[in-house]
């Protein structure tokens, strides 16, 4: 059987917020001529994460921990998805911090600082349901999980100091499983994982300048994702695709720029391989 306890990462929500702040945030951010920090929007900021930590807790306690509570523990053991929550650790991490180092330059802390403020942000919003889990009995603190949520947190704060790196993204995609619409008590759309791809996408039209005659708005993404989780056990299910860099085509302005990096966000299906079991299969994925 497994595990029940979902966790509650909020993709759609975190790559929307995404799209609608980071297209207007550098205008806005030049406009306004940070010259200080403003504590006051500090501390705005320190009371939104303490709302919604809050309230995310408040709201999906008796989802997250069905179990009696007991000594805090930390664990490191198989996921039953393969693998899959920790890619959503990850990515959600990815997205999560560009979020948090937008935020920090909003309060006019500098860029540099923002970036690795904006990766601890990330890291800050996965700890409470982390510590959670390390006072249940059925799981504890996981430490796998906190490291590719790491990794993710720091890869845009990485990319902020080290332009060359933004040829590396982490992208996701999503449709609904089977499993997600069976009559069974799981899984959520949290943690629908058969319906669930992450990829890390190969881009060289980010790097500043391009790359020669590559065309800057195509790329390769390695993905996975599983067959199943909830009604039985799952096969890996690897992928090796083309990917879209929106915003690596000719077409200028503000709108455009904001479309173009919700959407790069995402990978969108395209021609690829995928391989299961030694099986390979050729569609758009």
């Amino acid at each position: 059987m497994p595990h029940r306890s979902s966790n509650f990462k909020p993709i759609l929500l975190s790559s929307i917020a995404l799209v609608t702040s980071v297209g207007p945030a550098p205008a806005y951010l030049e406009a306004q001529g940070c010259e200080k920090t403003h504590p006051a929007r500090i501390a705005l900021l320190a009371g939104g994460y303490a709302t919604i930590t809050t309230t995310a807790i408040a709201l999906r306690h008796d989802v997250w921990w069905i179990t009696p509570r007991t000594g805090f523990h930390v664990a490191w053991g198989e996921s039953p998805s393969r693998g899959q929550d920790r890619l959503l650790h990850a990515t959600v991490s990815y997205h999560t911090s560009q979020l948090g180092a937008l935020a920090w330059e909003w309060a006019c802390v500098s860029p540099t600082t923002a970036s690795w403020l904006g990766a601890a942000s990330a890291l800050a919003f996965q700890l409470p349901k982390e510590i959670g889990d390390g006072l249940h009995q059925d799981q504890g603190f996981s430490a796998s999980d906190m490291l590719f949520a790491t990794g993710g947190a720091l890869l845009p704060a990485l990319h902020r100091q080290v332009p060359s790196t933004r040829v590396f993204q982490l992208k996701l995609s999503y449709w609904p499983s089977e499993e997600l619409r069976h009559p069974a008590p799981f899984p959520t759309l949290e943690n629908d994982y058969a319906g669930q791809r992450y990829f890390l996408a190969l881009n060289p039209g980010l790097i500043p300048g391009g790359v020669g005659p590559w065309p800057d708005w195509l790329g390769m993404a390695l993905g996975h994702s599983v067959s199943r989780w909830a009604l039985g056990p799952g096969e890996h299910q690897w992928y090796l695709t083309l990917d879209l860099n929106l915003r690596g085509l000719p077409i200028r302005g503000s709108a455009w720029k904001t479309f173009a990096t919700l959407v790069d966000q995402l990978h969108l299906p395209l021609p690829g391989i995928r391989l299961q079991q030694g099986d390979v299969a050729l569609g758009l994925f």
